[in-house]
């Protein structure tokens, strides 16, 4: 998966491979079903694949501070360079695709292969004429005929880059989020949040202005409807042996195909076309609602300008320097990438089922927001000087939890919804055969001790920033500590969301003990009101608890669990929460038992032992790799514990593991250089970030620097 490249809108997040094939794409949102799905199976279970002719790919790189792809491919006659992004924009969906020939003459071949609801529906496919629109009219008017039912229906959406027409529930501006009478900080807030909402609506109208004229290729299954304009591209359909099969009963992909000459064929739309140096072709691909107009696809040229203005808009904010400005610099990319601008849900990653083990059962489905991990996520955000983001999450969170503190879930929809069902598709035979492939997540309906103090770490954070609480944000952390003392007797799943029996987690009770840490901090620092005599006696039963059922005495350690003595990566987190300082003899001792037990012969740390061929504490066969935010950690442990030296040598090492545009994976398998897991990983990334200034603020108080 090293090999494949993140594109983004802040929406979704498509896969392209370095060979051109875009194998994944979950339009119009992170998690939504698939339309390419090539990943997790094989190509018919759909991609499309744009490359040379005889070529070879010689480079590839974003466009400096963008999610831009450019990848350059020579032939024996010539080089050709292929553009692909996603304008980001809140009411429209493209993938843009643009090839230019910069010397000889090149042929470049497509093969398009649409496949809906993760490979499982062939749509039908006809060609359409999309007639002319000009600027602002934001719907495609197709060309009718008596013998050619129109397969959508009519929808005009007013885009004038300004929000006109754009209405919410309440009656106020668009993704305004306020109501009368709100504070000074909602009224910051939205203020923000109103000029953001217009630089999304602004390169989305950029991208759209101008005329277009043409045909396109219209492809319709269930309520997805995908729009490819562009040189026209032709239907074909393979036997079993991979040959061409001529289908004479009806169109092959479309009403009155006859269903039994059908049967077993491969069919997708493909085409080649000669170039010669100077001269362009593009291609646009919009999804739409089956049901409605189709909307007017992107302009290239204009798209192309609008998101390059986009992305170097946001990271110009960004403030690296040092050894590791650029993969710094990208990862923070990657994070508000991973963060749906209309919702502010902030994904783990944006695919499914990448394996842990390849050839394993450990594939899970990160496509959806995870308190724990947005909460890292906007601490690290925040730390970076982008409260902006963490304003959205916070907005996000409070709609998302709403309810009985007893029904806090560990994870949400990107839009906030519940219920995220785990299933298995037994049709895709999963990446380099790892099985089963799943969607949907059942530790949602785990207990996770863990999540309510990390949230309040991160809006701790968010409130030392400057930005003042509403009473609806200190209200859910009220309720978050009552949901912590709701469950003061209860054993839990963990940080690693095991799937065995549950435990007291060591990690999990400090963080227990951070969010009623937090909230007496709140009051004390912020006058926030609450109450503290309760909360401090459930402090300080938590720390006296963690002491004696956390800590072994004989080893001097912190261990696991309070049953066994084993250690676990996310012990390195304890100093973080000021539980126990970092150079304490007990955490030293334990970060040596760490070590020890759990760090491989290259320096990379796994989160915990896990018993090879038979079943795991938490519940699984199999092994994994090590985990790189828990390396990371480590990383963070050694620069504030002293071990300096030791800290720049491992962050070296670690970072060197992205891929060569700068992107992170969940784990890495050491001996065969690879990345495994899910890709691009938040966690991921926002370690490196962590770990980075970890280093750096233990180098300036050696120093003496500000």
């Amino acid at each position: 998966m090293e090999d494949y490249a993140l594109l983004a809108d802040l929406h979704t997040g498509p896969l392209v491979s370095r060979e051109g094939s875009i194998d994944w794409l979950c339009f119009p949102r992170f998690d939504s079903p698939a339309v390419f799905c090539a990943l997790l199976g094989d190509e018919d279970n759909g991609r499309w694949k744009l490359s040379a002719v005889d070529g070879e790919v010689v480079s590839r790189r974003y466009v400096p501070d963008t999610f831009i792809l450019e990848t350059e491919w020579k032939t024996p006659t010539g080089r050709v360079l292929v553009t692909d992004f996603l304008p980001p924009s809140d009411d429209h969906a493209d993938l843009v695709r643009r090839v230019e020939c910069l010397e000889g003459t090149v042929e470049i071949e497509h093969d398009l292969r649409i496949r809906f609801d993760y490979g499982r529906i062939t749509p039908w496919v006809r060609r359409v004429d999309l007639g002319s629109h000009s600027n602002g009219d934001d719907c495609a008017h197709m060309g009718d005929s008596p013998s050619e039912p129109h397969p959508v229906g009519t929808r005009h959406v007013p885009h004038d880059g300004d929000g006109a027409g754009e209405t919410t529930s309440s009656g106020g501006e668009a993704g305004d989020g306020t109501q009368d009478g709100g504070t000074a900080a909602e009224g910051r807030t939205s203020h923000w949040y109103r000029n953001f909402r217009q630089r999304v609506r602004h390169a989305a109208h950029e991208a759209r202005s101008g005329e277009t004229d043409g045909k396109g290729l219209l492809a319709v299954a269930g309520p997805d409807a995908l729009l490819l304009t562009g040189p026209q591209l032709e239907p074909y359909q393979l036997g079993r042996d991979g040959e061409d099969v001529e289908v004479e009963h009806g169109e092959a992909h479309g009403p009155g195909a006859d269903i039994r000459v059908l049967e077993g064929l491969r069919r997708g739309h493909r085409g080649t076309f000669r170039l010669d140096a100077g001269e362009q072709l593009d291609w646009v691909l919009t999804w739409s609602e089956s049901y409605r107009e189709l909307l007017v696809p992107a302009d290239p040229e204009r798209a192309q300008r609008a998101t390059h203005a986009f992305w170097t808009d946001w990271a110009s904010a960004v403030d690296c320097d040092g050894e590791y400005h650029e993969v710094v610099k990208r990862s923070l990319l990657v994070l508000r990438a991973l963060t749906h601008s209309e919702t502010g849900g902030i994904v783990a990653a944006p695919t499914a089922s990448l394996p842990e083990d390849f050839g394993g059962a450990r594939n899970w489905d990160y496509r959806y927001t995870w308190l724990r991990d947005a909460a890292l996520t906007i601490t690290t955000l925040v730390q970076r000087g982008h409260e902006h983001g963490a304003l959205l999450w916070r907005d996000w969170l409070l709609r998302a939890v709403a309810g009985n503190p007893d029904q806090l879930k560990i994870l949400y929809g990107v839009d906030g919804r519940r219920n995220i069902i785990e299933s298995e598709l037994d049709h895709l035979s999963g990446y380099e055969d790892s099985r089963p492939v799943r969607i949907g997540n059942g530790a949602e309906d785990q207990y996770q001790a863990d999540v309510a103090g990390e949230v309040m770490m991160a809006l701790a954070t968010l409130r030392d920033a400057g930005q003042e609480e509403n009473d609806y944000s200190w209200g859910l952390q009220c309720n978050l500590m009552s949901f912590c003392e709701l469950h003061m007797d209860t054993p839990d799943n963990g940080i690693w969301e095991m799937r065995g029996e549950p435990h007291f987690f060591t990690h999990g009770r400090v963080m227990m003990w951070t969010a009623f840490n937090e909230g007496l901090r709140a009051v004390r620092e912020h006058g926030l009101a609450g109450d503290v005599e309760r909360w401090t006696r459930l402090r300080d039963e938590l720390h006296r608890e963690i002491w004696e059922k956390g800590y072994d005495e004989e080893l001097g350690i912190f261990t696991q669990t309070y049953d066994n003595r084993e250690v676990d990566a996310s012990l390195l987190q304890l100093p973080q929460t000021g539980f126990i300082a970092p150079d304490h003899p007990a955490m030293l001792r334990t970060v040596e038992r760490i070590e020890r037990d759990l760090q491989e012969e290259h320096g990379q740390l796994r989160r915990y032992r896990t018993a090879g061929g038979e079943q795991s504490m938490d519940g699984l066969s199999g092994d994994e790799y090590p985990f790189v935010i828990c390396t990371f950690w480590l990383v963070e442990q050694y620069a504030r514990s002293g071990r300096l030296d030791d800290a720049a040598e491992l962050l070296r090492t670690t970072a060197g593991f992205a891929s060569d545009l700068g992107l992170f994976s969940e784990q890495y398998d050491v001996a065969r250089g690879r990345l495994a897991g899910n890709f691009p990983q938040a966690f991921s990334h926002l370690g490196l970030i962590r770990a980075v200034d970890a280093l750096t603020a233990a180098r300036h108080s050696e120093t003496g620097r500000p």
